[in-house]
């Protein structure tokens, strides 16, 4: 994890010597699961993002721990019991956004990179819209974690009380 810490920092400085950069520190990450006894929403105001506007390489950093859930024991299992947030602090997706078009203003874009959560890194490709308003490139998207593809594991216990697969949505407004 200290190695992927390293290299994100890393890339938020080359990307600054090398092109357009713009960045968010406030960004939004939502996720939804829907499930039999119950459904779960958390949010998260404190993503970060960086992101090439001439190169089109995107960083972003999601700190697990700060996900906020409207029962605060939702979010000490959340961290302690399925994410393991003292292990592993943070989600990162680090690659590049094909299809942003900023002269264009707005539309479709395709982010492709290395999605990494609970310390397991799948290659992912993550549809998502485009739009700038004055000086701020705002990113969105809504995709689908299948929570076995990232070794997070819901016990038979409380099956019905989690979904296998969770819906996220995210927002950067980017400067």
């Amino acid at each position: 994890m200290k190695r992927l810490l390293f290299l994100l920092i890393f890339l938020f400085h080359l990307m600054q010597a090398l092109g357009q950069q713009m960045n968010s520190q406030s960004g939004y990450v939502k996720f939804f699961s829907e499930a039999l006894v119950e459904d779960i929403t958390a949010e998260n105001k404190n993503a970060k993002a960086v992101f090439d506007a001439q190169s089109g390489e995107v960083a972003f950093l999601v700190p697990i721990s700060d996900f906020e859930f409207r029962k605060s024991l939702m979010k000490e299992h959340f961290n302690e019991n399925y994410m393991e947030s003292e292990k592993y602090p943070n989600a990162v997706f680090k690659g590049r956004i094909e299809g942003v078009d900023l002269e264009k203003g707005q539309g479709t874009a395709l982010a492709k990179g290395t999605f990494t959560i609970h310390g397991v890194s799948k290659e992912v490709e993550i549809p998502g819209t485009y739009s700038m308003k004055e000086d701020v490139l705002i990113l969105e998207s809504i995709f689908w974690i299948v929570l076995e593809e990232y070794e997070i594991e819901i016990p038979r216990l409380v099956f019905q009380n989690i979904a296998e697969k969770v819906e996220v949505t995210i927002k950067f407004e980017l400067k």
